[in-house]
């Protein structure tokens, strides 16, 4: 025994034999979850006095969305029965699922990693014709100064960067790995090539190692501190 829907639902516009099926209804549900979330995510960002707000409202959609991907692509529980079980809905098998809450959570990840890609913009090299050398084979006053300014630049912004993303939380231990691994690959690489090459020259005569206060390892080391749950 079958009952067909009598008017349009908000799911499916159609009635009767045109009606559509389980997958139509288990969309908007979706649909309107994940409408729900970004409208709690943009609260953050429109919070003109918290610096972190745009940071906050991307990595609780990115949270949220992987949370979603991980408990209902799971063979246990994927499955949403009908009555008496008479039919079986498996999201695990649900492609436009994954590339749904998929494709929120990479845009989302995305959006939250372009505040550290801010740091790698700001690692321009410092080329060789700009370095001039006096007769002692010290830097002229004004190459220092270029490589003084790339290093004072990053420690400036590094610090600012880390202050505002250290308070934020990630539960998953999965997820946190991933991010702070995505952080660690959007401008740590290009960061150790530059130090690896600029810190060998003296560049400062007396204050060489407070522009050289983060050597890659300990810019690695507070990166595994992030997201962690105390």
């Amino acid at each position: 025994f079958i009952v067909l829907p009598s008017r349009a639902l908000p799911w499916d516009q159609n009635i009767a034999d045109d009606a559509l099926d389980m997958d139509a209804y288990i969309q908007c549900l979706i649909s309107k979850l994940l409408s729900n979330l970004q409208t709690k995510a943009k609260r953050y960002a429109l919070n003109q006095e918290d610096k972190a707000g745009s940071a906050k409202g991307a990595l609780f959609m990115v949270n949220n969305s992987y949370y979603l991907l991980e408990q209902f692509s799971r063979p246990s529980s994927a499955a949403l029965s009908t009555v008496e079980n008479d039919e079986i809905y498996c999201l695990e098998n649900a492609a436009w699922f994954k590339e749904k809450v998929g494709g929120v959570y990479q845009s989302q990840k995305d959006l939250y990693l372009s505040h550290w890609n801010i740091l790698r913009t700001r690692l321009t090299s410092v080329e060789k014709s700009d370095l001039v050398y006096q007769k002692d084979k010290l830097l002229s006053l004004e190459s220092g100064r270029l490589i003084k300014s790339r290093f004072s630049t990053f420690n400036e912004d590094f610090e600012e960067l880390y202050q505002m993303h250290c308070p934020l939380k990630v539960i998953d231990e999965k997820l946190r790995g991933i991010l702070q691994n995505d952080v660690y690959n959007a401008f740590l690489p290009r960061y150790t090539e530059f130090f690896e090459k600029f810190s060998k020259i003296q560049f400062s005569k007396k204050n060489q190692e407070s522009y050289l206060k983060y050597p890659p390892m300990r810019v690695q080391i507070l990166i595994k501190d992030l997201y962690e749950i105390l």
